[in-house]
C-alpha cells in the first residue's frame, strides 16, 4: 500500500463511490421544468379570462340585438313597447348582476384561499414579516421564530424601545448606524444579523431584511418593512467551523515547528512566532511550571498583548491565582479551556487587566517531560468562544505531540536520539494532521451531508485524472486533501439557496460564488505544505477567464485547481441533486469535451476522458455503473 492509499484510508472511510449518492448542488440549477410549467400556467389562466370576455361580449350584444327585434314585433302600443324596453333593460341588468357577483364571489374566494396559502408557506418557513413606521416609532410584526426563541415577537415588539429590549447590547448599534446609513446614501435595502434574547436568558441569531418604501421630502427614512427568520443553526455551524479551523492552525504550526527545529528554545520560539503571526490570537505565550514558588514564568511570547505578562500574577497553585486556564492545565494534565472570561469564575482575578489586554477567550495546552506537565502553550483570543471542547481530542494530540518533541530533547538542547525520532514525530504530527482535516469534513457533512459526498468522490476522481497525467505521488498527495476540502466555504452558504429547485436570482448566485472566497479564508492560514488554498479558492476559474472568483486564465490557474475544476464538474453533472436526477452520462463527456480549450485545460480534458472511458463504472458513472460494485 502506498503513501496516497494510506493518506485515502486515514481521511476517507473505505466505501463504494455510488453516482446515485447527492452531491452538493451547484448554481446551473436544472430550471426548464418549473419554467415551462409556470409559462403554461400563466398562458392558460390568459387564454380563459379572454374566452370568457368574447364569450360575455358576444351573449350581451346577441340579446340586445334579439330583444330590441322581437320588441318591435310583439309590441302592440307605444306603452306596451315602453314597458318591454324597461323590462327588458332591468332583465339584463340582474342577469349580469348575478353573474358578476357569482364571478367577484370566486374571485374573492381565491384570494382568501392564496392569501391562507401564504399565511401557512410563512408559517412553515418559520420566517416573521414586519413593518416599522419610522417617523411615529411603531413596529408590527407576524410571528416568527417563536419555538426558537420561546415567546412570540409579534407580540413583544411594538416599538424600538421593546425591540431594544430582547436585543443583545452589542448589536443595537447596528440600528442607529443603519438609519443613519440610510438616511445619507439613498440606498434602499439592507439586511442585518442580531442576537435575540431567549425565553431562558441566552441568545439567538435572526437575520433582518428590509426595504424602505417610503422618504420624506427631505429624503429621510418614513416606512420600512421587510423579513425576519433564523439563522442560528448556521451561525453555531459557522463558529465550529471556526474553532476547528483555529485547533487544525495550531496543529499545522506545530508540525512545522517540529519538523524544522533542533532544540527546545528554538521550537518554542518557532511555534510562537507562527501562530502569533496568524493574527488570530492577542496573545500566544508558553510558560514554564516553577516548583519552588509554583510561578509559571513565560519563556516565549507573542502578540499584540504580551504586556499582560509583565504585570499578570500566574501560578499553578491553589490559591487565587492558580485557578486560571494555565495554572489548570498544569495542575491537572489537561487541555484547559474559557470560552468568555466575562463569564467564568476562573477569570474574576484577572478580569481588569484581562479587558484591558482584550483577552475574552483561551486555551492552555500542556507539554509533558518525564510524565510531568513542565510548560504550558497558552493561545488567548479577543473574541469569545473561540475555542471549544469539542476540539478537545486535536489539543491532545497537540500536547502529546509536542510533549513528545521536547522529550526527545537533552538538556542542552538537542536531540540525543537518532533521526528516526525526529521522523516518528513528523509521522505521528502527520496523522493527527490528516484526522483534523477529516473532522473537519465532518463539521460539514453535519450541516449538508450532499456536500461531504461531493468532496470525496471529487478527491477521487481527482486523484485519478492528475495520476493520468503523471503527477508526483507527493503532489497527488496535496491534490486529495484540496479536493476533500474544496468547498469548506459553502459553509456560508445558506442550505435552502444550495438546494433550491427553481432559478436563482442574482443575490443568490451571487452568495453561491462567495464559497470559493469563504473558503479561502478558512484555510489560508495554515501551510499544508501543498497549494491546498490554491484548489479552494481557484477550482471554479475557467481555462479561458471566465470563471470566478478572481477571472484568472491559462497557466494563472494553479495545475491542482484545474484538475479539481474539471473533476468537480464531472461528479456535479454525473450524481443526482436534491433538485434534479443525474445528467446522462453522455451529455457529461460532451460538456467536458466542448469545453476542451475554452472553459478547461485541454490536457485535462483528455486525462480525464481516457480515465471515464475507461473506468466510468468504478466511479459509479455510465452505463456499467449499476453492474460495478
Amino acid at each position: 500500500m502506498n503513501k496516497l492509499s494510506r493518506l485515502k484510508e486515514k481521511i476517507i472511510p473505505k466505501q463504494t463511490i455510488d453516482g446515485a449518492d447527492h452531491g452538493l448542488p451547484v448554481a446551473n440549477h436544472d430550471q426548464s421544468r418549473p419554467e415551462i410549467a409556470e409559462h403554461l400556467t400563466r398562458q392558460s389562466a390568459g387564454n380563459t379570462d379572454l374566452k370568457i370576455s368574447a364569450i360575455y361580449v358576444g351573449v350581451a350584444l346577441l340579446w340586445i340585438f334579439t330583444s330590441d327585434f322581437l320588441v318591435e314585433i310583439i309590441a302592440p302600443n307605444h306603452t306596451v313597447f315602453a314597458f318591454l324596453q324597461t323590462s327588458k333593460g332591468g332583465i339584463f341588468v340582474i342577469v349580469t348582476g348575478l353573474v358578476l357577483y357569482v364571478t367577484l364571489r370566486g374571485f374573492l374566494k381565491r384570494e382568501l384561499n392564496l392569501t391562507e396559502q401564504l399565511r401557512r408557506s410563512v408559517g412553515a418557513s418559520r420566517s416573521g414579516l414586519w413593518a416599522w413606521d419610522v417617523e411615529n416609532d411603531h413596529i408590527v410584526a407576524t410571528p416568527g421564530g417563536d419555538l426558537e426563541v420561546g415567546w412570540a415577537a409579534a407580540d413583544s415588539i411594538r416599538d424600538t424601545k421593546s425591540w431594544q429590549a430582547i436585543v443583545h447590547p452589542e448589536d443595537w448599534e447596528r440600528v442607529t448606524e443603519l438609519l443613519h446609513d440610510l438616511n445619507e446614501s439613498g440606498k434602499d435595502y439592507w439586511e442585518i444579523e442580531q442576537r435575540f434574547r431567549t425565553k431562558e436568558g441566552g441568545w439567538h441569531w435572526f437575520q433582518i431584511k428590509g426595504h424602505v418604501s417610503s422618504r420624506g421630502p427631505d429624503g429621510g427614512v418614513r416606512q420600512m418593512e421587510g423579513t425576519y427568520f433564523s439563522v442560528d443553526g448556521l451561525k453555531q455551524t459557522q463558529r465550529q467551523l471556526e474553532r476547528a479551523n483555529r485547533a487544525l492552525m495550531v496543529l499545522v504550526a506545530t508540525y512545522n515547528a517540529v519538523s524544522t527545529s533542533r532544540s527546545e528554545n528554538e521550537l518554542f520560539n518557532t511555534l510562537v512566532r507562527s501562530l502569533a503571526e496568524t493574527q488570530e490570537y492577542v496573545l500566544v505565550w508558553i510558560g514554564e511550571a516553577e516548583e519552588e514558588q509554583k510561578r509559571i514564568v513565560p519563556v516565549s511570547a507573542g502578540g499584540p498583548s504580551t504586556a499582560f505578562l509583565d504585570v499578570a500574577t500566574i501560578q499553578w497553585d491553589d490559591g487565587m491565582y492558580g485557578a486560571g486556564p494555565s495554572g489548570s492545565c498544569i495542575k491537572t494534565g489537561e487541555p484547559s479551556i474559557i470560552e468568555d472570561v466575562r463569564e467564568d469564575i476562573r477569570a474574576e482575578n484577572w478580569l481588569p487587566i484581562l479587558d484591558e489586554f482584550n483577552i475574552r477567550s483561551a486555551v492552555s495546552i500542556p507539554i509533558f517531560v518525564d510524565d510531568k506537565a513542565k510548560y504550558v502553550l497558552q493561545l488567548d483570543s479577543a473574541e469569545p468562544a473561540a475555542f471549544s471542547a469539542d476540539d478537545i481530542e486535536t489539543y491532545e494530540l497537540i500536547s502529546r505531540n509536542l510533549s513528545l518533541a521536547v522529550s526527545s530533547m537533552d538538556l542542552n538542547f538537542r536531540f540525543t536520539q537518532s533521526e528516526s525520532a525526529r521522523v516518528q514525530i513528523a509521522s505521528r504530527l502527520e496523522t493527527a494532521l490528516y484526522g483534523t482535516i477529516k473532522s473537519l469534513i465532518k463539521v460539514v457533512e453535519k450541516r449538508d451531508p450532499y456536500t461531504a459526498g461531493h468532496q470525496q468522490r471529487v478527491a477521487e476522481l481527482s486523484v485519478a485524472f492528475g495520476t493520468e497525467l503523471g503527477i508526483s505521488e507527493e503532489r497527488l498527495e496535496g491534490i486529495f486533501i484540496g479536493a476533500s476540502i474544496h468547498d469548506i466555504g459553502k459553509i456560508g452558504v445558506p442550505t435552502e439557496i444550495l438546494s433550491k429547485p427553481g432559478r436563482l436570482d442574482d443575490e443568490e448566485v451571487a452568495l453561491i460564488r462567495r464559497h470559493a472566497s469563504i473558503g479561502d479564508d478558512i484555510v489560508k492560514n495554515i501551510d499544508f505544505g501543498w497549494p491546498v488554498g490554491k484548489i479552494v479558492f481557484e477550482h471554479h476559474e475557467r481555462w479561458d477567464g471566465s470563471g470566478y472568483p478572481s477571472g484568472l486564465k491559462g497557466e494563472e490557474i494553479s495545475v491542482e485547481a484545474r484538475i479539481v475544476a474539471v473533476a468537480d464538474v464531472v461528479e456535479s453533472m454525473g450524481t443526482n441533486r436534491p433538485y434534479r436526477p443525474a445528467i446522462p452520462w453522455l451529455q457529461v463527456l460532451e460538456e467536458i469535451r466542448d469545453g476542451s480549450g475554452s472553459r478547461y485545460e485541454p490536457r485535462v480534458v483528455d486525462a480525464a476522458l481516457r480515465v471515464l472511458e475507461r473506468d466510468a463504472g468504478k466511479f459509479g458513472f455510465g452505463p456499467r455503473a449499476e453492474t460495478t460494485s
